[in-house]
């Protein structure tokens, strides 16, 4: 057997195991015992057993205690300050049997003390013993620091999740801010306007100067004002309600839901906003189609859509068709679809469409804010995602991928 090297490298079905000792009689005793199971390599001085360790560390070192030079509780003391070998288990093999050699050798940092002459099978037992600890210890090592990285990781991704909601926050706060500025200083500019027209007004009737025509136009343009400043307060208290609804809690809980008469539900409380234009509602389910899911959240969801397409698909005096559907997409997806034949999307406006205040009518009092509280309550409260797109043969298709069953945790 040549000094650092095993035999039957092929066969090693063990642990990698330094025998040191400066008898070679006791290294070859030792080595028959335990190559059949194991790659066994040997030093014979304390300074060869270190060099060999820091090369290459074994997994398990049986070490005898006396030995000219470095003597085994040296190298013992020297193994588990070496960070490559702190944790290698070293049994101690001698014949010094006193109780206070044996609490030495512990204390140096032995896992176990075996006294010369040794039992084959105790030695057998005791290496397979230690081999079986250190690798259970190497194992939930490994799988903390594997832990740690993924909390780790957890954690950084959170950390971004923050900074970008955050981000999403300081944008929608802007935007808000600069939505309802306008309606106000319209109203703030009409009631300073007609607090100086009354006073005017006032002043003259107190001189007794006061005449017809002057009353009239004064009447007429109050009139004016008084519809302007109502329809803008209108504007500042819907941009309120929808900017409400982007942190609205809509409560409930999961529940299990048979999807045809929930659609069906949904589109006839909205036949208030359908019926008098002349539009048409359609429900498109299979009859046995369910989900589990929260229906507060699922209801807010569709009703904004049926809104948004009675508002924006059809030009003002023509009539149209709204399908909402529900489709079973695998074994644990759901597609629900609020569908239009009216003009479909404006050129350019796809990629815009779900940011916040983005509107295409903003004239006519949209506030822009529909579609992305839509897309918020798909991601955030069930697990999902929102696609809204031009239909090929015309109009407008919304779309829902939710999982059949929301998540709980959200």
């Amino acid at each position: 057997m040549d000094q650092g090297t095993g035999p039957g490298d092929d066969a090693v079905s063990g642990g990698h195991i330094l025998i040191v000792d400066d008898d070679t009689a006791n290294i070859r005793a030792l080595a028959s015992v335990l190559e059949d199971r194991h790659e066994v390599r040997f030093a014979t001085s304390g300074r060869r057993a270190l060099e060999l360790a820091s090369a290459d560390p074994p997994e398990l070192v049986l070490l005898d205690v006396m030995m000219p030079g470095l003597d085994g509780y040296a190298v013992c003391r020297l193994l588990k300050t070496d960070p490559a070998t702190a944790d290698v288990p070293v049994i101690f093999i001698t014949s010094l049997s006193s109780p206070e050699e044996e609490a030495f050798g512990l204390e140096t940092g032995a896992v176990d003390y075996v006294t010369k002459p040794f039992s084959p099978a105790i030695v057998r037992a005791r290496v397979a013993t230690h081999l079986s600890l250190r690798r259970a210890n190497r194992s939930l090592k490994d799988e903390n620091e594997h832990l740690e990285a993924l909390v780790r990781e957890r954690t950084r991704k959170l950390a971004q999740a923050q900074r970008e909601k955050m981000a999403a926050l300081r944008q929608m706060v802007a935007g808000v801010a600069h939505e309802i500025n306008t309606p106000i200083g319209v109203a703030l500019g009409s009631a300073s306007h007609l607090g100086d027209r009354v006073a005017a007004m006032t002043d003259r009737l107190a001189a007794n100067q006061l005449r017809r025509a002057e009353l009239e136009r004064f009447l007429a343009s109050a009139g004016e004002l008084a519809a302007l400043l109502s329809s803008t307060i209108a504007r500042a208290g819907e941009i309120v309600r929808c900017f409400k609804g982007v942190a609205a809690d809509h409560g409930g809980l999961r529940q299990a839901i048979a999807l045809k008469p929930f659609l069906e539900q949904v589109t006839e409380s909205l036949r208030p906003q359908w019926e008098p234009p002349g539009h048409r509602m359609a429900v498109d389910c299979p009859a046995d189609l369910r989900m589990v899911s929260n229906p507060a959240i699922l209801s807010a969801i569709l009703e904004q859509l049926v809104r948004n397409a009675l508002e924006h698909a059809f030009p003002a005096g023509r009539s149209g068709l709204v399908t909402v559907g529900a489709a079973a997409s695998g074994p644990d997806k759901i597609l629900l679809s609020v569908a239009d034949d009216g003009a479909g999307l404006a050129d350019g406006t796809a990629g815009r469409i779900l940011e916040p205040f983005f509107t295409t009518r903003r004239g006519t009092g949209s506030v822009g804010l529909g579609l992305n509280i839509v897309d918020n309550l798909a991601s955030d409260r069930l697990g999902g995602s929102f696609t809204i797109a031009s239909r090929s043969g015309g109009g407008t298709l919304a779309t829902l991928h939710l999982p059949a069953r929301t998540p709980p945790d959200l």
